[in-house]
């Protein structure tokens, strides 16, 4: 049976892709430094989500997906580049305290929602499973239980770091924790500008 070999195959990738410190990563720690396990958690969700539908693409419809992203590949990593900005420009702002429920409610919300379409704006992120499953065969690539694998495999990555951050945050002086989600909010930042430059670059060259 192939159930077995696509699952382990895809939770190994799924797992591996989201564990590199990345914009991403960045994004995720900064977020359940400043609002929580949830809101890390959330953000996760919504890479895995896009990784999901990714992966869903590769395995059903190659050549129709691989067309649109490299028809739109400039668009839509200046967007991604932009949209990544203004986020690292919005977690420079202390959030409020004594945020009502509903608040923290649509928080959880935003953060997966924005962290799908950040994921989405990024076509490289289909040449990994292109790779993979090209690696793995006709029969194991094409089967729809490895994006299974690989939704539960970055899942568990990003519910790892946001427990892992979440429980680093209760034992370390606020002054540190406040340092630490200005250097990601910095590096976003960073990561912005520099993945606009390489746009820019590309399209020129």
């Amino acid at each position: 049976m192939i159930i077995w070999p696509a699952l382990f195959s895809g939770f190994g990738f799924g797992f591996i892709i989201a564990a590199p410190v990345g914009p991403m990563s960045l994004l995720c720690i900064n977020r359940t430094l400043k609002h929580g396990f949830w809101a890390g958690l959330a953000t996760g969700a919504g890479i895995a989500f896009a990784d999901v539908l990714y992966a869903l693409a590769t395995v059903t419809s190659f050549r129709i997906v691989n067309e649109f992203t490299s028809a739109y590949d400039l668009p839509l990593r200046l967007i991604g580049s932009l949209f990544l900005g203004v986020l690292g420009v919005k977690t420079l702002w202390p959030g409020k305290s004594g945020a009502k429920p509903e608040a923290v409610r649509s928080g959880i919300a935003y953060s997966m929602f924005s962290s799908f379409l950040l994921t989405l704006a990024n076509p490289a992120t289909i040449l990994s499973f292109m790779a993979l499953a090209a690696s793995l065969g006709n029969t194991v690539g094409s089967s729809l239980f490895l994006p299974a694998g690989i939704a539960l495999g970055s899942c568990c990555w990003w519910l790892l770091l946001s427990a892992i951050i979440c429980w680093i945050s209760g034992k370390l002086p606020d002054a540190f924790i406040r340092s630490l989600s200005l250097i990601s909010s910095v590096s976003l930042i960073l990561f912005s500008l520099y993945g606009i430059s390489l746009a820019l670059l590309g399209a020129g060259g």
